[in-house]
């Protein structure tokens, strides 16, 4: 059985972990992330997993990164959490840490390998996911591998904007669909003090609070809506609902039904919609598939 190594460093926490060839996790280690030069990362990361069950079996090293990654490894944009990656070349840096074959990717990207390849994606031919979480972003994955485009930014959902009726561009999609717009809408609406965070709107939602209530199905049509659009220009086979807010059942049925009104009706009633069986997990598992095609020989990703 092969296994690899595989690194999450999202922007709340980072996760390392060794993970067999069925996309199980054999051991990990996960701590807060912290803003350090590449080269300290690593060497902190290559810490780390050596006192991992299964370390010593790995066959190669992947890693998602909240960053845009050039196929040569090399970061050319990094978010608040990578600050001061720009520029390295990290696939490099980590084959050289441990010695083993290595592959970094964006993590959204990470995410939807990780649902195509061992989630709710598995056996199908083309997937599109919705991300939807502290921001929103979507990727799609077809014949084996995940779409990046020419610049690397393929599926940057949340900047999508329309025109209101004064003639103005709306506020972009993730400042509605995402964990931190709901909660925004929901102060906005309401009481600001009734809403701690995003958990407490959906709870309040429940017990009948309007304005929980009325951010939680602005964000759905916003995000079916978008769903929709995807589906009219990719034509999925299925569509993936992931992230902490897009796996809720009480918002993902609520985005599909809008979903389905937003696309072409023949393919509305073909096309499969579900929830992400990897949860927060998906970018964890997706940077194992690309080091596991790493280590079969693949092309990555």
């Amino acid at each position: 059985m092969r296994s690899v190594l595989a690194i999450d460093m999202g922007g709340t926490k980072t996760a390392i972990a060794t993970v067999d060839d069925r996309g199980e996790v054999i051991d990990r280690s996960t701590e807060i992330t912290q803003v350090r030069p590449p080269g300290d990362a690593i060497r902190v990361f290559s810490e780390r997993a050596r006192l991992l069950d299964g370390f010593d079996a790995i066959s190669a090293v992947g890693m998602a990164l909240p960053a845009i990654v050039g196929r040569d490894g090399v970061v050319t944009w990094a978010a608040a959490s990578a600050a001061g990656w720009e520029g390295t070349p990290v696939g490099a840096l980590l084959s050289a840490a441990f010695g083993l074959p290595a592959g970094v990717m964006f993590d959204g990207y990470a995410a939807t390998l990780g649902e195509a390849t061992f989630g709710a994606g598995r056996g199908r031919s083309s997937v599109a996911t919705l991300i939807i979480g502290t921001g929103f972003g979507a990727g799609f994955w077809s014949e084996g591998r995940v779409f990046e485009g020419r610049t690397g930014v393929a599926g940057a959902v949340g900047w999508n904007r329309w025109q209101l009726a004064d003639g103005s561009l709306s506020e972009p999609a993730e400042a509605i669909a995402s964990g931190t717009g709901i909660l925004a809408q929901a102060r906005r609406l309401g009481h600001a003090e009734d809403y701690r965070d995003t958990r407490s709107v959906f709870d309040r939602a429940e017990s009948g609070d309007p304005a929980a209530r009325e951010a939680i199905t602005r964000a759905a049509t916003v995000a079916g809506t978008v769903a929709g659009q995807l589906i009219n220009l990719l034509a999925p086979e299925l569509v993936v609902w992931s992230g902490g807010v897009g796996s809720r059942p009480d918002f993902s049925e609520e985005a599909t039904v809008v979903a389905r009104q937003s696309c072409q009706p023949y393919a509305s009633a073909r096309t499969h919609f579900t929830n992400s069986r990897l949860g927060a997990e998906s970018s964890l598992v997706g940077a194992a598939a690309k080091g596991l095609s790493i280590a079969g020989g693949e092309e990555p990703g």
